[in-house]
């Protein structure tokens, strides 16, 4: 059972670790760059910079949610 609980405090850490790390994780690897945007046309350079920024750190923040969630699972599971 102990083995377990440090699997779900590794998962719960790491998940929410990258939550608040999000910002910085997608400045460092300059996933904004990599974002891709349907409607650049309809947008100001500065705008469009803020779109790709913005969305790349809630797609970092969603991967974030998904590592954490068998730790809260695992949660559920110890702590019934």
């Amino acid at each position: 059972m102990i083995f377990l609980k440090i699997l779900m405090f590794l998962f719960i850490a790491a998940g929410f670790g990258t939550v608040l790390a999000a910002k910085a994780i997608v400045k460092r690897f300059k996933f904004n760059e990599k974002t891709e945007c349907n409607f650049e046309h309809e947008m100001t350079d500065e705008e469009l910079e803020k779109y790709k920024f913005e969305r790349a750190v809630l797609n970092v923040k969603m991967l974030g949610m998904l590592i954490a969630l068998p730790g809260l699972i695992l949660v559920l599971f110890i702590y019934r």
